[in-house]
């Protein structure tokens, strides 16, 4: 079994608006999640969905779905964590409660306003976690990183070479995921304090492999990204 994760469950700070968590602002003549879900929806390997949203907004959540099509995909809505490694650590627990976890099963995490990502970044992200237990999409950066310890002096400049900007989605086999969250409680690592689940994951001693993203595959996080991606949707000829 394939689930798709769209993670919702941020309230947007940065995009400056206070009646609206940006995962709900419209991107052309639908909400930015709407465009996100129909990605997974459409995909033909994927077989159920679940949106984690905040706590507040999962009523409207549930409502706001009510008018589009799933496309025969089974969609469930959760009340979200405080980051992106808890939210997935509670789609993880919904999973095994529900239909309880297989040994090839799979979850696919993907950000909410990451509106873009294509049919073969998902399944190159399946393709990966299939054969190897996971997978993260990444891209090649093309500025130099800088690395600061108090964000006023340089302390490092690591090798341009070595680094990549990470994007979603994130891909697991549920036992190996399992498995890493089990290590990270007995090691007392609270999902709460670790923003980067893929970390923990290599940490705990299981293998990631990497997908190549897209420049486009981009994430909407303040209202110039907005008006970017309404560009590039209307460049697109979509609605």
């Amino acid at each position: 079994m394939i689930y798709a994760a769209v993670l919702a469950a941020g309230l947007g700070v940065r995009m400056h608006r206070r009646d609206l968590p940006k995962q709900f602002l419209p991107l052309g003549e639908k909400p930015i999640l709407i465009h996100t879900l129909e990605r997974f929806c459409a995909h033909p390997r994927v077989d159920k969905i679940l949106i984690v949203a905040p706590d507040a907004w999962k009523a409207y959540t549930e409502d706001l779905l009510a008018g589009y099509d799933s496309m025969g995909k089974e969609v469930t809505v959760l009340s979200g964590g405080a980051n992106k490694s808890e939210s997935i650590g509670i789609a993880v627990e919904c999973i095994e409660e529900r239909w309880g976890i297989g040994e090839r099963d799979t979850l696919i995490a993907h950000d909410a306003i990451r509106p873009f990502v294509t049919q073969r970044i998902i399944d190159d992200n399946i393709d990966a976690a299939e054969a190897h237990g996971a997978a993260n999409t990444a891209m090649r950066t093309n500025d130099a990183i800088l690395v600061s310890e108090d964000g006023l002096r340089l302390s490092e400049v690591p090798d341009h070479n070595r680094m990549y900007a990470e994007q979603t989605p994130q891909t697991y086999n549920l036992r190996a995921l399992k498995e890493a969250l089990s290590w990270a409680a007995e090691n007392g690592r609270d999902l709460r304090g670790e923003s980067e689940l893929p970390r923990l994951f290599v940490q705990s001693g299981h293998e990631m492999r990497l997908v190549r993203g897209e420049h486009f595959n981009m994430k909407i996080i303040n209202p110039h990204d907005l008006e970017v991606a309404n560009a590039l949707l209307r460049e697109r000829g979509g609605a």
